[in-house]
């Protein structure tokens, strides 16, 4: 049953990432941040603040046994993606973007870092 659920949730959580992604995307056509990858950055962070939330609101409470395979090994695996981070930043770099890639790879770092942190504190 622990398989169900973790594939649930990472369709779940691609779907959300891919809605999330393009919406963004096309919202940032038309304006200065047009060539940089706001909608996979933007995701990466969001789960990454979502995964602080879940572990620490139930640090000092008891999951149920489905909870984790769902939330967070099946949706927020499936929302989160380093390979697209990865491939968006590769393709900065060798547009001759350099200044950008470094600024998506330092930036996603800092604030995912940031928001598990804020996760983890709000919901303790």
């Amino acid at each position: 049953m622990t398989e169900f659920y973790v594939f649930l949730g990472g369709g779940l959580g691609a779907l959300s990432r891919y809605t999330l992604s393009s919406s963004l995307t096309k919202l940032s056509k038309e304006t200065a941040l047009h060539q940089f990858p706001i909608g996979i950055m933007t995701c990466n962070i969001l789960g990454c603040f979502l995964i602080g939330c879940l572990f620490g609101y139930f640090a000092q409470k008891t999951a149920p046994s489905w909870l984790f395979p769902l939330l967070a090994t099946g949706f927020l695996g499936g929302f989160t993606t380093l390979s697209t981070f990865s491939k968006d930043t590769h393709d900065l770099w060798t547009s001759g973007l350099t200044g950008l890639a470094l600024l998506q790879v330092i930036l996603t770092l800092i604030l995912s870092l940031s928001a598990v942190t804020l996760g983890i504190k709000l919901s303790s």
